[in-house]
């Protein structure tokens, strides 16, 4: 069971957030990390929701990514965190290894950021995943 959700799962070279962008983390030993199983997932849907949609089109991922950027400068009240959560759940259902969302939450974490509380099911796997995605609102 763990080779196939590995395999599944897969992996890849494990980021970190540096500000607001993101950098490949280093072992000790000088070499890159990897995320693997459900770390790498939770990378996977992380990006996807990062990334603006059709920004990867010219790699061949034409709808990759989301709208959620399309959101910045807005107000942070109730009409924002419901556009927020329907471009999420739009990005998130578009990746094969998801299931089914169970359940969305946004919340007002600070005055311009919206916290995204995700429980989802993935394939093979009956254990509920939580993914936690902080969006900025503010204009850089």
């Amino acid at each position: 069971m763990v080779i196939e959700r590995q395999r599944l799962f897969g992996n890849d070279l494990q980021l970190i957030p540096r500000g607001s962008d993101m950098d490949l983390r280093r072992q000790a030993n000088g070499d890159y990390a990897l995320a693997e199983g459900n770390d790498n997932i939770v990378q996977a849907l992380t990006l996807r929701l990062r990334v603006r949609e059709g920004e990867l089109a010219p790699l061949g991922w034409p709808r990759f990514g989301s709208r959620l950027h399309e959101l910045i400068g807005e107000v942070n009240n109730n009409r924002t965190r419901a556009v927020l959560m329907a471009h999420a759940r739009t990005a998130l259902e578009r990746d094969p290894r998801i299931s089914k969302i169970i359940g969305m939450t946004a919340a007002p974490l600070e005055r311009n950021v919206v916290r995204l509380n995700i429980d989802l099911l993935l394939i093979d796997n009956p254990e509920p995943l939580n993914l936690v995605f902080d969006q900025s609102l503010e204009v850089a």
